[in-house]
């Protein structure tokens, strides 16, 4: 059977392949676009509002950043703002964008833990792409500082819809003047984005979502239990030494528990950090790359950290307390079986833990 060879980007209807784009493409080792991408791309070049659904880890950034990157060559196209639930994500997304954009156009941002006047000092009429949290953007709409939008993309937005910036940023997308174009990205939806495109889109959108699950098909999803008398820490970390498991993520609800689990596992020898919303920003961005250079074996986390952060080669994602929603554990399973390559998703449960965690199992229509 003749086989038919993979589309490139070039192949997409619109899309303009430039130079910095395919450099970029070659460093990140990415050939051919996804089905997502191919989708979404020419659907954001016509200025159409779109919702995308697709699992963590499937190139949704690029999706939506492409299209709108060429379209900000044109001055007439106005201003995009990108708002994100974490600095994290705000700044993995400035990166990205800063790699496959032209010298034309500018891109500053704006998140709570830099500095507001210096960046509002940055932020100048030819800035074309805006990037932050849902506070410091929703303060510059506030002080008139956001003229000239056209393009609105809501990375995660429920968490950001959730929050206590949520009935401002609504009120903002009410307003007539200017329309924009309104994009939600996100592994899965839930009643406030829901609304939201009721109440803002109505009909007048596309929805592209791949037929499949959102969760990743090489993960294999598996529970431990303690035995005994033991506890779960003790039920953790046998296994992670049984395994030889390293490049770990554990996932945990309460800051007692990182605490305590941060303690535990390195007096058992398993080096190991935190990444918690307590932590600054410098410390945090440490312990990320500590992970991926394999200076630290195991890092232990709240959801804070499932939120788009792209951690290089996870194998292992421990929960160890059980995530609060179908979507905490997409977001949380989602940060193994990346690429193509095997993954691990492990609850760690005790016999109070297992109603919940088969509620998830059958929401989610896998086998554990």
């Amino acid at each position: 059977m003749e086989q038919t060879s993979m589309p490139e980007f070039a192949d997409i209807e619109g899309l303009v392949v430039t130079e910095n784009m395919a450099a970029a493409f070659q460093l990140d080792g990415i050939e051919h676009p996804n089905p997502v991408q191919q989708e979404a791309i020419p659907t954001i070049l016509a200025g159409r509002n779109t919702v995308l659904l697709s699992g963590t880890g499937t190139g949704k950034t690029l999706a939506y950043l492409l299209p709108l990157l060429q379209r900000l060559e044109d001055p007439a196209s106005g201003r995009v703002v990108i708002i994100t639930p974490a600095t994290e994500l705000a700044m993995q997304i400035a990166r990205t964008a800063q790699a496959y954009k032209s010298s034309a156009i500018t891109v500053a941002t704006a998140t709570a833990s830099t500095n507001k006047g210096r960046q509002q000092q940055r932020l100048t009429q030819s800035t074309r792409l805006i990037i932050g949290t849902p506070g410091r953007i929703l303060e510059l709409y506030a002080a008139r500082k956001m003229k000239g939008v056209r393009t609105m993309v809501l990375d995660e937005p429920d968490p950001i819809l959730n929050s206590q910036h949520g009935a401002f940023l609504r009120e903002v997308l009410s307003r007539p003047e200017p329309q924009m174009q309104l994009i939600l990205a996100s592994a899965t939806l839930g009643p406030s984005s829901e609304t939201l495109i009721n109440e803002r889109m109505a009909s007048d959108h596309t929805r592209i979502a791949p037929t499949q699950t959102p969760l990743h098909t090489h993960i294999t999803h598996h529970f431990i239990s303690p035995r005994g008398k033991a506890g779960k820490d003790v039920c953790l970390a046998r296994f992670i030494q049984e395994h030889k498991c390293k490049k770990v993520i554990v996932f945990a609800n309460q800051t007692s528990t990182l605490r305590h689990l941060y303690r535990y596992l390195n007096e058992h020898n398993l080096k190991t950090l935190t990444l918690s919303r307590e932590l600054s920003k410098m410390s945090r961005q440490e312990a990320v790359r500590a992970l991926d250079s394999g200076d630290a074996r195991i890092l232990v986390t709240s959801d804070a950290a499932a939120r788009g952060l792209d951690f290089t080669d996870i194998v292992w994602v421990f929960q160890y307390e059980t995530a609060h929603s179908g979507e905490a554990y997409v977001q949380r399973a989602g940060r193994t079986g990346r690429a193509g390559k095997e993954g691990y998703s492990i609850a760690v449960v005790n016999d109070k833990e297992r109603p919940a965690l088969k509620r998830l199992v059958r929401l989610l229509n896998i086998q554990c």
